[in-house]
């Protein structure tokens, strides 16, 4: 089942390419992920999918950092970073190391939860995310996220290494087993 979700979203970025439209957001979302489980592969692969997309922002380029401008504040033990999406984009989100307060301070989105439902949500909310999330979101406008972080970092560099990463098995063997086989 999981093939199939990856071929249909191959299927569709090819046909839309970089006129992908806000009707099939939801549609797109859905394919991801089918039944139970986050699979962070199928996860992966769809963000792959979306890069090779014209126009498509890459993270850490520099065309990333102007299409979604983040502020960080580190002081006192805690990393808070706010980002700003815009309104049609789709955002797959790094995987969380920690525990944490996210704030939806602004616009609304779809979100593929953990459950492999869609959701749309609308801001103002809190949102607890968990150890080993990773959303994949439609903005349907203009968006201000903002994630809240304990660490020991000096350093906001030092602090975006110790609370996300790109790579699931950084993750612990516990939580990359709940992952990919929720029962």
């Amino acid at each position: 089942m999981y093939l199939c979700c990856v071929k249909f979203i191959k299927n569709i970025i090819k046909k839309y390419k970089s006129s992908l439209i806000r009707e099939q957001a939801e549609i797109i979302l859905s394919t991801v992920h089918k039944d139970r489980g986050m699979l962070y592969e199928d996860i992966n692969e769809f963000r792959l999918q979306l890069e090779d997309i014209e126009g498509m922002a890459v993270n850490g380029t520099k065309e990333h950092e102007e299409l979604f401008p983040t502020k960080h504040d580190l002081k006192d033990g805690l990393y808070t970073r706010e980002v700003s999406m815009p309104q049609g984009s789709f955002v797959v989100s790094y995987i969380h190391k920690q525990n944490h307060p996210s704030f939806f301070l602004k616009g609304e989105m779809s979100i593929l939860t953990d459950t492999g439902e869609v959701e749309r949500i609308k801001a103002p909310m809190k949102v607890m995310t968990e150890l080993g999330t990773q959303r994949v979101a439609y903005m349907h406008s203009d968006v201000t996220w903002v994630c809240v972080y304990k660490t020991d970092a000096k350093t906001i560099e030092e602090a975006e290494k110790e609370v996300y990463t790109t790579d699931f098995r950084k993750l612990p063997s516990s939580i990359i087993k709940k992952q990919l086989w929720q029962e």
